[in-house]
């Protein structure tokens, strides 16, 4: 029976989560839309809660294939840890903010979108260094 690599399959879900979570949480600024701001906010918490798992698939294929010390890899891994390190942190964070510091929320919504899409893009950009440039996961 075929291994199911599962990384692969789930890594684009948190990726464009988190990019149309920022782009709807612009465009409810800019047109002052509350159900844009609300779906960027359930976007951005669904991406927030699959990141572990995503990140957990890509630490146990790279550890399978017996994927140590290669420098990409080691940036994929650093950037994505930081991704869902902030993604899971900023959730606490951004509730309390929610309900004691209401008028701050937005920007502090804002602030972390730019960061998660920051990182994010960062580590899918090493991800795919890592298929395209190196192979890695490819069947030859």
């Amino acid at each position: 029976m075929e291994h199911i690599y599962l990384h692969p399959m789930l890594v684009h879900f948190p990726i464009a989560l988190f990019i149309t979570a920022l782009l709807l949480e612009i465009l409810s600024l800019l047109l002052k839309n509350k159900d844009f701001h609300q779906s960027a906010i359930y976007l951005y918490v669904f991406a927030a809660i699959l990141s572990p798992v995503v990140v957990r698939t890509g630490l146990d294929e790279a550890a399978e294939w017996h994927l140590v010390n290669h420098p990409v890899l080691n940036l994929h891994q650093r950037f994505a840890l930081t991704t869902m390190w902030i993604a899971v942190g900023s959730l606490p964070f951004l509730y309390l903010i929610y309900l004691k510091f209401t008028k701050f929320f937005r920007v502090a919504f804002v602030i972390t979108l730019i960061m998660l899409v920051t990182f994010v893009s960062l580590t899918a950009y090493n991800g795919g260094r890592l298929v395209y440039e190196y192979g890695v996961g490819v069947e030859r």
